[in-house]
């Protein structure tokens, strides 16, 4: 039968560097998280990010001199901002809830691109138009489909 050998331990040396604070599981208190937080987040990035956020509320486009350079970047950041998604061959945007005769789109062709204007009516509070900026060259196949209760743009 075995027996239980003696395990020597040595005692800790005073220059070990000391542990730093746990940021995952429950044990974690709120100081350690905040100060995490504002260590690791910069508050110009804060800004930034709310201000993206603003623009694209308000209908704009952030960063208006790269999107001119990128329109497929300001597509992107639209689309996004409604919970839509660019596909290859188009955009689908999730109108869960609302009907088709609330829904108005209205094209204009421009030499850098093809504006389509989304405008859908709400009941309850303000319309919500944005405008999608498609390649200039989606004009020629640009079809509009509602169906199950979202919108495809195809091109």
């Amino acid at each position: 039968m075995d027996e239980w050998q003696p395990l020597d331990m040595t005692p800790e040396q005073d220059g070990s560097t000391p542990l730093e604070p746990s940021m995952d599981g429950l044990s974690t208190d709120a100081a350690n998280l905040q100060a995490a937080f504002e260590t690791a987040s910069s508050h110009l990035d804060e800004v930034r990010a709310r201000h993206t956020e603003v623009l694209v509320t308000a209908g704009m486009l952030p960063e208006t001199g790269l999107a001119e350079q990128h329109p497929e970047r300001a597509l992107a950041w639209i689309v996004e901002a409604i919970n839509g998604r660019v596909d290859p061959d188009g955009l689908t945007i999730p109108l869960l809830g609302t009907h088709e005769e609330a829904i108005q789109l209205h094209v204009k062709t421009t030499e850098e691109a093809t504006l389509v204007k989304l405008n859908i009516h709400d009941p309850e509070g303000p319309p919500l138009v944005r405008e999608l900026p498609l390649p200039a060259d989606a004009n020629a196949t640009l079809q509009a489909t509602f169906s199950q209760g979202r919108l495809h743009l195809r091109w």
